[in-house]
This record gives C-alpha cells, structure tokens and sequence, in this order.
C-alpha cells in the first residue's frame, strides 16, 4: 500500500471514528435551588512524616452527599474509609473536612476559608494548594465544620464513620484496613458526617422506607436524578478513555457546582444497589470523580420524588458513562446504621463506638 492511499485510508478511519463520539454532559447546575439538602464536603489532608515539613496532600471538593438529619450528612463509604483504605493506613496524616450546601464552591474558595480560618499546617498550602483572594466566589460559600470522628494519639484522621459492614477486622501489615468486598456492588457503601452544628433553614432529606423499591411496580425503567458536585469534564463516548488517575492528576479536581444529572431509567435492580443507563447515545447524564455519595431520586410522572432511594458507589470508567451502581438505601442494615447515627448525632463518640467501621480501628474516642 503506497503511503497516499495508507494516509487517506486513515483519514476515512479516523472520520468514521469520530462521528461515533457524543459528548456527555454532567446535568446542569441546580440554580433553583431545587435541591438545597443536596451539598459537598471539602477535606483537608496533611502527611505528617517524621522528620520531614507537613505536607498538604489534598485541600478540595472530596464527595458529595445529603442532609438526612440536622447534623448527619450522609455520603459514600469509600468516601469516609478512603484514607485509611486506600491512602496511608490509620497513621501518619492530620484530617479535617468540612460541608457546603452553596451552588458553587470553589477548591480556592476552600483553600482561602482554611487559611483565613488559621487551620493547623494551613501556612504550607502552596502553588497549587494556596489561596487567590483574588479569586474568591461571590458569594463566598459556607463551610460548615465536621466534627472529627476519630484520632490517633491526639491527631485527627477520621474525618466521617462507615458503615461497619464495609470494613473487615482488623488491620493489615501495612496500618490498611481492608474492604470486606473490593466488589462496589455487593457492599454497604454509605458513610455519615457529623456535624459540629445542627443546619438551619435545610429541611433534611428521608429515606425511602426498607424494602420500598421492591414494592414499586415498574420500578427497572423508571427516570433517576443524581445531584452531586462531581468533576464537570468534557466526556466522549467513542474515544478512549484519559490515561490520568483522577482529580488528582489531569482531570483537574472537582466540578466545585451544584448540579442535576438525569442518569437515565434504572436498568438493573439487585439486592444491594441498582444501575442507571448513563448513556450518553441516549441523551443521559453522567456522573464523575467528586460525585460519590451523591443522593439518587425517582422520577414519576415528571415529579423528582425527594426521598433519597440510593447513594452513588462508584466504580467510575473515567467518568465517560458507565453504568455506575448505586447502593439501595432501603435496605435494612443501612437504615440500622443511619438511624444508630441518626440517634447520636449529639454525641459523636457515641456514634463512632455504636455504630461504625472506625469503632473496630480503634479510632473511637472515650
């Protein structure tokens, strides 16, 4: 083949390529403030290594989540667990988070409130983690303080509790606790804050009631809206999917907005979660990184039905649609877990020794 017709071959190959690929969208943003329970909290990590400056790791839009009491904000589990998970173990990090309801929420607007607020270590947020006062929203958001959940020797890491089915016992080698099921479909995949202060002027959220969803006739094609805070990237379907690792590398960070998905019709439907279409040749949705945790709503006869039914787990295909689970927040142990927080949410201790993952880590404080 001469090199002419190889390169226009290529160019016919590369066309039909491309008229493959539909942009995805993120939904829109909820300027009406149709969704007001729905926020994002924001955590601010430090690695503490002896013998070395504090270093200031993450300072930005982690997950997202909901209001489900006045100060229980409910969220992913891999969410609260990811640091001692799949970061660093139970040891050598200082943790804070903090939740915003606002529409927009900047990772500046946060590095700024931590750093006007005096935050230990916040003198070491530099280049990409320091704050343009410049370029502060206005409005400038609230962040609203998480009470910690958990130390070790004095030092805050716990910034959440976990559902205490999500963990195994016990630790590994390394200081890692270790997933009960790598598996986001088979696990109880939901995590609260607690917060400092009860909200005001945020009516909380419910919960559909257990076992509801199996009672919905017709409930596998039923419209789902997912509100979250997620990363807002320009996503293809078709093209392949970014070589990157996350908001941490090339994405980014999060969306730092508010906004509504239309995910499409729940597709599948199974014992612990359940999948919306998320295509995009269909006109859905997606969701992306930042969006775990995000509350999932019916939609009949064109009413969003405010009951929360599921909460988004993840497993993302770098956030170009794919099929993401949710879990199913009518299911027994996860109300018994919510509602054990629910019933402490004055007493953070409490929470933590009665009813989380973090009681079996030794994190709970006496």
């Amino acid at each position: 083949m001469d090199d002419s017709l190889r390169h226009r071959l290529a160019v016919v190959i590369f066309a039909l390529w491309a008229s493959t690929a539909v942009q995805a969208s993120d939904g829109t943003p909820d300027t009406g403030n149709q969704f007001p329970a729905a926020g994002a909290y924001y955590e601010y990590f430090v690695y503490l290594t002896p013998g070395e400056p504090p270093d200031v790791a993450f300072a930005e839009q982690s997950c997202s989540g909901a209001l489900i009491a006045p100060k229980v904000f409910m969220t992913a589990g891999h969410c609260t667990a990811y640091n001692y998970t799949i970061d660093i173990g139970i040891t050598g990090y200082y943790d804070l988070a903090w939740v915003t309801f606002d529409l927009v929420a900047t990772g500046n607007d946060f590095r700024c409130f931590v750093a006007e607020q005096g935050v230990p270590y916040s003198e070491f947020m530099t280049a990409d983690y320091g704050c343009d006062p410049t370029a502060k929203s206005v409005p400038f958001p609230t962040f609203h303080p998480v009470t910690i959940a958990g130390r070790t020797d004095g030092v805050p890491i716990a910034h959440g509790l976990t559902h205490p089915g999500y963990l195994r016992d016990g630790l590994r080698h390394d200081g890692r606790a270790t997933p009960e099921n790598w598996n986001l479909l088979q696990q109880p995949d939901v995590g609260a804050l607690v917060l400092e202060h009860a909200i005001v002027g945020i009516d909380p959220l419910p919960l559909r009631a257990v076992g509801e969803l199996d009672t919905i006739e017709g409930i596998v094609g039923t419209p789902v809206v997912s509100v979250g805070y997620g990363l807002n990237w320009t996503k293809l379907y078709g093209t392949r999917p970014t070589s990157g690792l996350g908001p941490l590398t090339d994405l980014g960070g999060g969306n730092e907005v508010k906004r509504i998905a239309h995910v499409g019709p729940i597709k599948n439907l199974f014992e612990n979660s359940l999948v919306p279409r998320q295509d995009v040749k269909k006109g859905d949705d997606v969701v992306c990184y930042g969006d775990s945790g995000s509350p999932l709503f019916l939609e009949r006869n064109g009413v969003v039905e405010p009951a929360i039914a599921a909460v988004l787990s993840g497993a993302t295909n770098w956030c170009q649609g794919s099929m993401d689970p949710y879990y199913r927040i009518d299911q027994q142990e996860a109300q018994d877990f919510l509602q054990c927080v629910i019933a402490n949410q004055d007493d953070v201790g409490a929470a933590c020794r009665e009813c989380s993952a973090e009681a079996d880590l030794g994190l709970c404080e006496q």
